[in-house]
C-alpha cells in the first residue's frame, strides 16, 4: 500500500478494529438469526403437533362412538333407534346417522336437521362409504360443503361381524375451526387446515373456507403434500401466504386423514426481536467503528510524528546543514534511532570539514593540471599542424619528382623500376592523403580551420564527387547510383569541404563494399539538404555506429585489419558538417549495408563556432 505513512497506519488499524468488529457482529447476527428460526420452527411445530392431537383425537372419539352403536345381532336385524338418537344428543358434532345392511340398503337413517326414516331401502351398494368399509377400514369421505355453508365429513364403519352392516355418520367441523382459532402464533399469524387436495377446511377467516378456497398453488402446502414430515422432523421455511406476505411458516400431518395443519406468522413480526438485536449490535459496531477511527487516528499521529521529524532531520543533514539535531523523545526505538542520527551528524560535520579541505587542495592540482594540459594540447595540436605542413613540402617534392622519373623526363627507365617508382606515386598519395587529414584534425582542433563559404550546385558537386571515384568503383565491378533533383536551389557554403565530406563517404563505401552498389540521393528538408550515401556492404553492429564518428575509431581496430585508413576520415566530416550548421548519422544493420546521412542548410552566411 503505497502513500503518507499516517495514512497507511490509520487505513491499517482502522481495517483491523473494524473488519474485526463486522465479522464478530455478523457472526453473532447469523448464529442469532438460526437460533431464532430454530426456536420459532420448535415452538411453531408444539403448537402444529398439538393442534393435529387435537383434531386426531375428535376424529378417534366419534370413531370409538360409532362402534359402541354399531349393531351386534344377525343379519337383517335393524340397530335400536334409541342408541342412535342418544349419539345425536351426546355428540353434537354428528348431524345424521344411517345404517346399511350387508346387502347396501338402508336401514335406519337419524338426523338432527331433517325427518328420521326406516327401511327406506335405498341402496348403497355402490357407495364408497359402504364399499370401503365393508373391507374392514374406517372411511373418510372428503371435505364437503352442506348447501354451501359449513365444512361436512362422512365417517363410515362396518360392524364386528363377518356379515354386518355399514354405520355411516355426516360429522359438522366446525370443531376444526375452534381448535384453529383459539391457535394464537404472534400478534398476526394463525393458523389453518387443508385436505389432502389442498382445499382449505379450516380458518380463522371462516369465509375463505365458505369460498372453497384451493391452497394448492402455495409452495409450502405443495412441498408437504409431496413429501410428508416424519414423525419428530421439525422443519420452518420462509413462504408467502395468501396475501403475499412472506411468513414463517410449520406445519404438521392430521393422521389417519391425510390432512395437514399449518402454522404461519409474518416474517416482519417473527424477527422483530432479531431485527432489534441486529440494530443494537449495528450500534454498537458503529460506535466502535467511530471509537477505532479515533483510537487509530491518535496511535498513528503518536507513530508517525518522531518517523517525521527523522525524516525531515536526514533531509537537512543531506542538504549540508550538518548543525542540525534531532530532538525525538518517545523513550523507545525511535529516540535511540534519533540520538544515532546525532552522532552520526556529528561525525560526518568532522569528516566533511577535513574534506574541504582535501577537495580544495585536489581542486588546485587538478586545475593546475588541466592548465597544463590545455597548453599541451594546443602545444600539441600546433605541434602537428606544422609538422604536417612541413612534411608535406618534401613528399610533394618525391611525388613530383617520382612523376617525371616515369614520365621519362629525365630518360628511359627499366620496366621494373618504373613498376615500382608507380608503387612509390601510390604510396606517397596514400601517406599525403594521411598528412592531409592529420593537418585538417590539427586545425579544427586549434581553431584554425575557418569556411570558405560561396555560391554552389549541389548537382554539379555530386557529378564531380562522382567522376572522381568511378575509377575506384569500376575496379570492383560496382553500381554507381546517383538521384538529384534538377530543380535544386543553389547552396551556400565551402564547396571544397563540402566535397572532401561526400569523398569520405563515398570512399568508405566503396571501400567496404565488395558487390552490389553505392548511391547517393539528395533531397530538401526543413531549408536543409539531406544527403544520403548508401552502400550494399557488410553494415555495423549497434556498438561500431556509436563510436565511428570519433578521432582515431576504426570498425576492426586489429594491426591484421584488410582495410587500412586513419580512423579521422568520419571524425573530420561530422565537424565540417557541424560547421555548416549540419548534423551527421549513421543507419545500418549487420549483413544489410550501411546509410550515412546528413544534412547541411541551403544558405550558410556564417561558420558555426566549434565546441
Amino acid at each position: 500500500m503505497k502513500g503518507k505513512l499516517f495514512r497507511k497506519y490509520a487505513v491499517l488499524f482502522v481495517t483491523l478494529v473494524t473488519g474485526a468488529l463486522l465479522a464478530n457482529g455478523l457472526i453473532e447476527i447469523y448464529f442469532s438469526y438460526q437460533e431464532n428460526k430454530t426456536a420459532l420452527a420448535h415452538i411453531q411445530r408444539e403448537k402444529a403437533l398439538a393442534a393435529a392431537l387435537k383434531i386426531e383425537q375428535f376424529t378417534s372419539k366419534i370413531e370409538l362412538q360409532i362402534s359402541w352403536i354399531a349393531p351386534w345381532g344377525p343379519p337383517g336385524v335393524s340397530p335400536d333407534t334409541n342408541e342412535y338418537l342418544r349419539l345425536l344428543r351426546q355428540d353434537p358434532a354428528i348431524t345424521e346417522i344411517r345404517y346399511i345392511d350387508s346387502a347396501g340398503k338402508e336401514q335406519l337413517h337419524v338426523s338432527r336437521l331433517g325427518m328420521d326414516r326406516e327401511k327406506s331401502g335405498v341402496d348403497f351398494s355402490h357407495n364408497p362409504a359402504f364399499l370401503e368399509a365393508r373391507r374392514g377400514k374406517t372411511w373418510f369421505s372428503p371435505v364437503y360443503y352442506r348447501k354451501g355453508s359449513e365444512p361436512y365429513m362422512r365417517i363410515a364403519m362396518a360392524g364386528p361381524r363377518k356379515r354386518s352392516g355399514v354405520t355411516v355418520a355426516d360429522v359438522n367441523l366446525k370443531f376444526v375451526w375452534e381448535v384453529v382459532n383459539q391457535i394464537k402464533v404472534g400478534k398476526a399469524g394463525g393458523a389453518y387446515v387443508v385436505d389432502s387436495e389442498g382445499n382449505l377446511i379450516a380458518h380463522t377467516n371462516i369465509s375463505l373456507v365458505l369460498k372453497k378456497t384451493d391452497l394448492s398453488s402455495l409452495p409450502q402446502v405443495a412441498a408437504a403434500r409431496e413429501s410428508p414430515l416424519n414423525p419428530g422432523q421439525e422443519e420452518v421455511s420462509v413462504a408467502r401466504d395468501l396475501q403475499g406476505r412472506q411468513v414463517l411458516t410449520t406445519y404438521a400431518p392430521i393422521s389417519p386423514l391425510s390432512w395437514f395443519i399449518f402454522l404461519e406468522q409474518p416474517l416482519a413480526e417473527a424477527f422483530m426481536p432479531l431485527y432489534a438485536s441486529i440494530f443494537r449490535t449495528a450500534l454498537f459496531v458503529l460506535a466502535g467503528i467511530v471509537l477505532s477511527i479515533l483510537a487509530s487516528l491518535i496511535l498513528a499521529r503518536r507513530m508517525v510524528t518522531p518517523i517525521r521529524a527523522l525524516r525531515d532531520g536526514a533531509a537537512r543533514i543531506g542538504a549540508g546543514d550538518f548543525g542540525h539535531r534531532m530532538d525525538v523523545h518517545t523513550g523507545d526505538e525511535l529516540e535511540s534511532l534519533g540520538e544515532e542520527f546525532n552522532q552520526m551528524t556529528t561525525r560526518l560535520q568532522e569528516s566533511y570539514t577535513h574534506l574541504e579541505e582535501k577537495v580544495k587542495a585536489r581542486t588546485r592540482e587538478l586545475s593546475d593540471a588541466f592548465q597544463q594540459l590545455e597548453i599541451a594540447n594546443k602545444h600539441k595540436s600546433e605541434f602537428l599542424a606544422n609538422m604536417s605542413h612541413e612534411l608535406r613540402t618534401p613528399l610533394n617534392a618525391i611525388l613530383g619528382y617520382t612523376e617525371l622519373i616515369v614520365d621519362k623526363i629525365y630518360g628511359d627507365v627499366p620496366d621494373k623500376i618504373q613498376e615500382i617508382l608507380v608503387r612509390v606515386g601510390e604510396n606517397g598519395r596514400h601517406l599525403l592523403s594521411l598528412i592531409n587529414d592529420v593537418l585538417d584534425l590539427s586545425k579544427i582542433e586549434a581553431g584554425r580551420l575557418t569556411l570558405s563559404l560561396n555560391d554552389y550546385s549541389m548537382q554539379d558537386l555530386v557529378q564531380t564527387v562522382i567522376t572522381s571515384v568511378e575509377s575506384l568503383g569500376a575496379e570492383k565491378n560496382l553500381v554507381l547510383k546517383t538521384e538529384v533533383p534538377s530543380d535544386l536551389a543553389t547552396g551556400r557554403g565551402d564547396e571544397q569541404r563540402i566535397a572532401q565530406v561526400f569523398l569520405n563517404l563515398v570512399g568508405n563505401a566503396i571501400k567496404f563494399t565488395d558487390e552490389g552498389e553505392v548511391s547517393i540521393e539528395v533531397a530538401i528538408s526543413n531549408s536543409s539538404f539531406l544527403i544520403s550515401v548508401a552502400d550494399t556492404g557488410p553494415g555495423l553492429s549497434e556498438d561500431d555506429q556509436q563510436g565511428i564518428f570519433e578521432e582515431f575509431h576504426q570498425v576492426d581496430g586489429s594491426s591484421t585489419r584488410e582495410k587500412g585508413g586513419t580512423g579521422l576520415g568520419l571524425s573530420i566530416a561530422r565537424r565540417i558538417v557541424e560547421m555548416h550548421g549540419g548534423s551527421i548519422w549513421v543507419e545500418s544493420t549487420l549483413g544489410k549495408g550501411s546509410t550515412f546521412w546528413f544534412t547541411l542548410p541551403i544558405r550558410v552566411e556564417q561558420q558555426e563556432e566549434q565546441k
